[in-house]
C-alpha cells in the first residue's frame, strides 16, 4: 500500500516540526536528521533500471556570512545507490537551515528511484509573529519520509508521483498541530530507473537542466503578481475569522492540484538543478549554465570537442560513472569536497550569495523591480536564503552502449 498521511508514522510529525526567518529574508542550511524507519528492501528485476543517482544539496542562511563551505555545515552528499544509509534520507533541519528547506530520498529504498527538491518559507507570516520555518521543513521532512517509505515498487504499482507526495505531506502539515500556521513554494521531482523524471513545480522556486554546454529546460514560476508566487498555505479558522471582521492582509492559499507538473526524459550525465528565489533572484539561467560549466570543465566532466571557438562541448561517460556510490565513513569525509554534485550545489550556492550582497549588480529580481516600479531605483543583488539541490542521472555503462546500436531495418 502506498503510504498516505495515516500510514506516516506518528514519530514523523514530531521530526517534521523546527524553527527559522522571512520571506524578503530567508535562512538556510542543511543537516540529514537520524530516523530509523526500516531496512531496504529487495526488488525484483522488474522494478530495476538502468540509471541510478548522485545528490547533493547545499545552503545558507540570509544572516549567515559568506565563508568557505563545509561538508555537513553548508552542504550535505547523499546518492541513491547508498545501502543501509544513516540516516536513510537528507532533509534540512532549523538548527542548520532558514525558511528554505530541502530533501532527498530514495522511494522505497531502491537505488534506482529518488525524490529530491525544496521549499521556501514565505517570510510575510512574521508580520502576525508566525515562523514560516516551521511549514516548509515540515513539508519536506515529511515528503522525504513519505517517499522513503513508499511501497509501489514492491506491489508493482511503480513510483510516487511528485504531486501526489507534495498533497500527501500538505495534508500532513495542515493536520498537525504543532505547525499553527504558514506558508511555502515548494519545488519537487522524482526519476526512477529509466531516467524518466515527472516534476511537480508550485511557487518561484524552480529548476534546470543542464546538458554539456547547454541548457535543455527551464522551469516557469507561477506567481499572482510581481514578487507574489503561488503558495501553499495554513491559515487557522480564528485568524480567518479576524481577518472577515477586522480586515487584514489577504493570505493566498494554492493546493498542490495548481502545481505545473511536467515530464523528462534525463540521458546519462545530466544535471537537475533546483533551487529557491534566493538563486533566480540573483542569478539567470544562463548565470547559472556558465557556473556549472566552470566546475565541469575543471574537473574534466566536460571538455570540448576541438580547440577553436564554437567547439562542440562533450561529456566524458567514463568519469560520470566514476562517481562515488557511498558517501559516509572518516575516510570519505577526507574526500568529500571532491564529489561532483556537491561542487556544484556549492558553487551555484556561493555565486548567489555573492550576487546577493552586490550592490552594484543587477540581477534578474533588480531588473523586474525597475521594470515594474521604476520609482523604486532598486540597484544591485536581493540578499535572502538560499537552498540548491543537484541531481546528476548515471546510466550503466552497458545498457548506453546498446542504446547508441543502430537499428538495423528488416527487408
Amino acid at each position: 500500500m502506498s503510504a498516505t498521511f495515516t500510514t506516516v508514522p506518528a514519530s514523523y510529525l514530531r521530526y517534521a516540526t523546527r524553527t527559522l526567518p522571512s520571506y524578503f529574508n530567508r535562512t538556510r542550511s542543511i543537516v540529514a536528521v537520524e530516523m530509523p524507519l526500516r531496512q531496504p528492501r529487495a526488488y525484483s528485476s522488474a522494478s530495476k533500471g538502468t540509471f541510478t543517482y548522485r545528490l547533493a544539496a547545499a545552503a545558507s542562511g540570509k544572516r549567515t556570512p559568506s565563508r568557505t563551505p563545509k561538508a555537513g555545515q553548508d552542504y550535505w552528499l547523499y546518492t541513491s545507490t547508498q545501502a543501509n544509509a544513516t540516516p536513510p534520507y537528507l532533509r534540512s533541519t532549523k538548527p542548520n537551515s532558514g525558511e528554505d528547506a530541502f530533501f532527498a530520498a530514495t522511494v522505497g529504498g531502491s537505488p534506482h528511484d529518488v525524490a529530491f527538491g525544496l521549499a521556501d518559507g514565505v517570510g510575510g507570516w512574521q508580520d502576525q509573529g508566525i515562523d514560516p520555518s516551521e511549514f516548509s521543513h515540515g513539508l519536506c521532512g515529511l515528503m522525504a519520509g513519505t517517499a522513503y517509505i513508499h511501497e509501489g515498487l514492491e506491489e508493482g504499482k511503480g513510483s510516487v508521483r511528485p504531486q501526489q507526495l507534495m498533497q500527501t505531506a500538505y495534508e500532513a502539515v495542515i493536520a498537525n498541530p504543532r505547525i499553527v500556521a504558514g506558508g511555502c513554494t515548494a519545488s519537487l521531482a522524482v526519476v526512477d530507473g529509466k531516467g524518466s523524471m515527472e516534476t511537480a513545480n508550485l511557487g518561484d522556486s524552480g529548476f534546470v537542466i543542464l546538458s554539456p554546454g547547454k541548457i535543455s529546460y527551464r522551469s516557469e514560476p507561477q506567481t499572482h503578481a510581481f514578487n507574489t508566487p503561488y503558495q501553499l498555505s495554513k491559515v487557522p479558522p480564528k485568524m480567518q475569522q479576524q481577518n472577515a471582521i477586522f480586515g487584514g492582509s489577504a493570505h493566498f492559499s494554492e493546493t498542490p492540484k495548481q502545481a505545473d507538473v511536467a515530464r523528462h526524459q534525463l540521458r546519462h550525465g545530466d544535471i537537475v538543478l533546483f533551487a529557491t528565489d534566493g538563486v533566480w533572484d540573483n542569478l539567470s539561467a544562463q548565470d547559472t549554465l556558465g557556473i556549472v560549466t566552470k566546475v565541469m570543465e575543471e574537473h574534466g566532466y566536460w571538455f570540448k570537442s576541438h580547440n577553436f571557438a564554437g567547439a562542440e562541448t562533450m561529456l566524458n561517460e567514463t568519469l560520470v560513472r566514476s562517481l562515488p556510490k557511498r558517501v559516509d565513513g572518516k575516510e570519505w569525509l577526507k574526500e568529500a569536497n571532491a564529489y561532483l554534485p556537491g561542487l556544484l550545489a556549492t558553487a551555484v550556492m556561493r555565486e548567489a550569495k555573492i550576487a546577493g550582497l552586490d550592490t552594484k549588480r543587477n540581477g534578474p529580481f533588480a531588473k523586474e523591480v525597475n521594470l515594474h516600479y521604476p520609482q523604486e531605483g532598486w540597484r544591485g543583488g536581493k540578499p535572502d536564503d538560499i537552498a540548491v539541490v543537484v541531481c546528476v542521472a548515471v546510466q550503466d555503462a552497458a545498457q548506453s552502449k546498446e542504446e547508441m546500436k543502430p537499428i538495423k531495418a528488416k527487408l
